[in-house]
């Protein structure tokens, strides 16, 4: 355990690259700040712990959280309501909505079908010109897909004591204008999520970036003597996140078949020193970035 723990300090310190260029931003100011600090790594597994758990969104929460395409293309639509709402922004279309994010048409289309089917989107008529429908988010499609920027919050207020996250809790407007904010930044410069392959990669799968946070999650814990309560089995991973056993196995071959981690038996065995400096880092930045935008 000493030697696993001291293992996740030197890692951790060891800048990760293509992050190196925007040290100097005020975003990794921070971060590099939280990476230093002694409590950094439990701040890690109390966000871990967050993501893992059961999700209580009726609509099944892998179909809008947990896949890169689908998962922006909610975040877009939170920023731009709110960008109209305050009367900085066009309004949010369908037309508007399909240009600014990764996926066909056919595939922004069809997401938001399902979300209105469900009640999570609502589309308005413009009363001047019934030619536009405005797409507007509910509350329990912003807190969904807010879980991780508010779990990356509650973990900064581990290390720093803020009490951010309390006073986003008690107001969902105030969720809507930090996701639109955090939206302009990612638009205008992307220092945050670019620089992660390993990360991105799993987050281009159906679940993937969950099964990610239960992988560091029970090595995190491992390290530091702590419980770890989900088993890294295909059945457990299947059956918490809604994908098959098959799927799982796909996610995880992600570093798996590349030596970057392995598994037995349902518990974590060695994690490649690069994959933890990665997954250290682009926590540090999620961190930074959502506890400035709070502020």
């Amino acid at each position: 355990m000493d030697q696993l723990r001291a293992e996740l300090d030197r890692d951790r310190l060891v800048v990760h690259p293509g992050v190196e260029k925007h040290l100097g931003e005020p975003v990794w100011q921070l971060a590099s700040g939280y990476l230093a600090h002694p409590g950094f790594d439990r701040a890690v597994l109390a966000y871990c712990r967050s993501m893992v758990e059961a999700s209580a969104f009726r609509w099944p929460a892998n179909k809008i959280f947990a896949q890169k395409m689908r998962y922006i293309t909610c975040y877009m639509l939170i920023g731009m309501w709110v960008r109209f709402d305050e009367g900085t922004g066009p309004a949010p279309t369908m037309t508007l909505l399909q240009t600014l994010v990764p996926g066909s048409a056919r595939q922004v289309s069809d997401l938001i079908s399902g979300l209105r089917a469900g009640g999570y989107v609502v589309a308005e008529q413009n009363a001047r010109d019934r030619r536009e429908i405005r797409l507007r988010p509910t509350p329990p499609l912003v807190m969904e897909i807010a879980r991780s920027p508010l779990a990356f919050i509650a973990a900064s207020a581990m290390l720093e004591g803020h009490s951010l996250r309390e006073a986003l809790d008690a107001d969902v407007s105030l969720i809507c204008r930090l996701i639109g904010r955090s939206t302009v930044a990612f638009q205008s410069m992307d220092v945050l999520f670019t620089p992660f392959e390993t990360v991105v990669d799993f987050t281009g799968r159906d679940s993937g970036y969950l099964i990610l946070c239960a992988v560091m999650g029970a090595h995190l814990a491992g390290a530091l003597g702590e419980d770890w309560p989900l088993a890294l089995t295909y059945d457990a991973l299947s059956q918490r996140f809604q994908v098959s056993r098959q799927h799982v196995g796909n996610v995880l071959a992600i570093a798996t078949t590349q030596g970057r981690l392995s598994l037995h038996g349902g518990r974590i065995g060695a994690v490649e020193s690069s994959l933890l400096q990665e997954f250290s880092w682009w926590s540090a930045g999620q961190m930074a970035h959502f506890t400035m935008l709070a502020r």
